[in-house]
């Protein structure tokens, strides 16, 4: 794996507190996955917070029994500990320590406009007990806090991201020499992984059941954006779906790219058409300062004049970074604009019961320009 340029974790931790003060917040609590990894610079998987205050102060809460290798592995981690159920307890007797008990509290609590949960987002339990804990704070929703200054990729960022994407082509090449008759799902998935790992990624994202491949019928679910790998057999004239998430120091890419064993029928091929016309329409489409929404219709456009508008899905992907739960949601409710230098996963999704189906989550960064490919690998249907 190539050396990375050094990224300034203190610089990341002033544009913060910089979003901080300028929202009028007196401190930012993140739980989420995205924040921990994005502002220490160490793999915290387990219940942790980060607290960023108006004034710059940043502090971590995280559970002890992993404490002691995110300060040798993170970059100036100052880490209060905490054990069993006592989470919430410990945020809030720091937020006392720092004189902030009474202030204006941003926390992680959600996500507007998207179905999916963050990984370490607040949950309910947790915000009465901090409501119950801090009875003078003012407890508001603050994940644009962190998220607007994530939103809009460092340099660095981008080439960790690129490399992840580059060792998204190399698993996927290893999946699609993997796929043949007979061969489980299960097996595919195994030789994406150690390809992954041994070209440099350090974990498989998990929420999804990690590396994904699903191959016949069981790409073909309604609406079904998750196939978590199975012993079925592989057999011909099937679509095969594979989905990698690599990640690189901490950086993630979220990559499917369909593969079709045999020949297609006329439906199948026609499906075939329609989906690549949309991720054509989609990438010629991310161009800075094109509304999200707009971009969106433009897609689901090409689905209705073929027809198949029942069978997709009204999203096309997030953005990506240290999670892939992350703005911007390329949905109709997105308030985002695209802008130069997001990364995103493009997504396009295509399933139609029993015949089979299709999905894109492709790595791209916004340029002037629009959209440049972060793989190598085309975003079109592969035939074995």
């Amino acid at each position: 794996m190539s050396e990375f340029t050094p990224i300034d974790f203190h610089a990341r931790r002033r544009k913060i507190a910089a979003s901080v003060r300028a929202a009028g917040f007196d401190a930012y609590v993140g739980t989420r996955q995205a924040g921990l990894h994005y502002l220490s610079g160490a793999f915290m998987p387990w219940r942790g917070a980060v607290i960023v205050t108006a004034n710059g102060d940043c502090k971590f809460v995280y559970w002890a029994w992993d404490a002691s290798r995110i300060k040798e592995e993170g970059v100036d981690v100052d880490i209060t500990t905490f054990t069993f159920s006592d989470f919430t307890r410990a945020i809030a007797q720091k937020l006392d320590e720092m004189g902030l008990s009474g202030g204006r509290i941003g926390i992680d609590l959600s996500h507007p406009g998207a179905a999916q949960v963050a990984p370490g987002m607040i949950c309910a339990s947790e915000f009465l007990e901090l409501k119950e804990l801090l009875p003078r704070a003012d407890i508001q929703n603050g994940v644009k806090l962190l998220d607007d200054v994530m939103l809009i990729k460092e340099a660095a960022e981008i080439e960790r991201l690129r490399f992840a994407a580059h060792v998204a082509d190399i698993g996927f090449d290893a999946g699609r020499r993997a796929v043949r008759p007979g061969v489980t799902e299960n097996s595919v998935a195994g030789a994406i992984e150690k390809a992954n790992r041994d070209n440099g990624s350090t974990w498989a994202w998990a929420l999804t059941g990690g590396t994904e491949v699903g191959s016949g019928r069981r790409t073909g679910y309604l609406h079904g954006v998750t196939q978590q790998a199975s012993e079925k057999r592989i057999q011909e004239n099937e679509f095969v779906i594979l989905d990698l998430h690599p990640m690189v120091d901490l950086y993630l890419a979220d990559s499917s790219i369909p593969v079709f064993l045999g020949k297609p029928t006329s439906q199948q091929q026609g499906m075939i058409d329609c989906w690549e016309e949309v991720v054509a329409t989609m990438i010629e489409n991310m161009k800075p300062g094109n509304p999200i929404p707009e971009v969106v219709k433009k897609g689901l456009a090409v689905f209705e004049r073929h027809g198949l508008s029942d069978y997709c899905l009204p999203t096309f992907g997030h953005g990506l970074g240290t999670c892939a739960r992350t703005r911007p949601f390329i949905n109709l409710r997105s308030e985002d604009v695209v802008q130069a230098n997001m990364v995103v996963a493009l997504g396009t999704h295509l399933y139609v019961p029993e015949v089979g189906g299709m999905r894109l989550e492709f790595p791209l960064l916004v340029t002037e320009k629009g959209g440049e490919a972060l793989m190598r690998t085309p975003p079109k249907v592969h035939f074995v």
